[in-house]
């Protein structure tokens, strides 16, 4: 026998109810973990390891519902949550009126997340240096920029790349308007990442070659974006992306100062992000 209308809306109701008490029980036990994590001296926002929860989730979700709207539920919940522990707030750069950096933003941090409009680069990375914000949205690399703002964190190493945005997206490459996002916590292992390596080297190093070197050090290298250098006269500063999470950074970073040898100038681990998840076409 078939269920009433009524019926239908009553067991809807219940299950609400059931969603909306798992809900509050789940955030008084992310709080308990924030109080855990405060006392063990641990970064209380781990964007990896939502990552990581995202990627659980979606592998184990069936029906209707789109996985790209998982993806949204989740954000909004780790958002509204991290604001309750730790009060983070967000810059967004928007250089231009079109930007859909605010978009994006709102997208990976949610609605309940503090945010504000910063004209230029400058000025978000010096929000995030003095603590006036906890995040940066930052523009993607473009090829042959002049004195990229990423090329202060050569010198910046407090500050590391965690993110890129959109986040769930169907892929990175399909994106209108990407962007990366800036912080002062650590860049972490997600089980599945690509890593950023700055490095500066003389102007008349081709990328293929910075390609093939690297090849020499087991890295696959995906991209590599490179523009004028802001620290010596003759040399070029290059943002590779390589595939997986780089591990014993330093050792890695001795390796290429050898592989390179009189063409080196400086090369500093910049962090990265966790790959997206994968959304078929049909749920994008």
């Amino acid at each position: 026998m078939s269920k009433t209308l009524s019926e239908i809306r009553e067991e809807i109701d219940a299950i609400d109810n059931n969603v909306h008490d798992l809900l509050m029980r789940r955030a008084d036990l992310v709080n308990s973990v924030a109080s855990a994590k405060k006392k063990e001296g641990l970064q209380i926002v781990q964007p990896a390891r939502e990552a990581a929860m995202i990627r659980r989730l979606l592998k184990r979700h069936t029906g209707p519902l789109p996985k790209s709207t998982i993806i949204g539920i989740w954000r909004e919940l780790v958002g509204a949550v991290a604001l309750l522990q730790s009060g983070m707030t967000v810059s967004v750069v928007e250089e231009q009126k079109d930007s859909r950096g605010w978009e994006l933003a709102k997208g990976y941090f949610g609605s309940a997340v503090p945010m504000k409009r910063v004209g230029n680069t400058a000025e978000a990375i010096t929000s995030v240096l003095e603590d006036d914000t906890s995040f940066a949205v930052m523009p993607w690399p473009v090829q042959g920029e002049d004195m990229p703002w990423w090329g202060h964190l050569f010198v910046q190493k407090e500050l590391s790349i965690i993110t890129a945005l959109p986040y769930g997206a169907e892929s990175l490459e399909l994106s209108n308007e990407k962007a990366l996002i800036l912080s002062k916590i650590e860049f972490m292992d997600s089980g599945n990442d690509i890593s950023l390596i700055g490095l500066e080297l003389k102007s008349d190093i081709r990328r293929d070659k910075i390609q093939d070197e690297l090849g020499t050090l087991g890295m696959e290298v995906l991209n590599i974006y490179s523009g004028a250098s802001r620290f010596n006269d003759g040399s070029r500063v290059h943002l590779v992306e390589v595939l997986g999470f780089l591990k014993d950074s330093e050792s890695q970073i001795e390796k290429i100062t050898k592989l390179f040898g009189n063409d080196y100038y400086n090369a500093v681990m910049i962090g990265g992000y966790p790959a997206m998840p994968e959304i078929n076409s049909k749920d994008a």
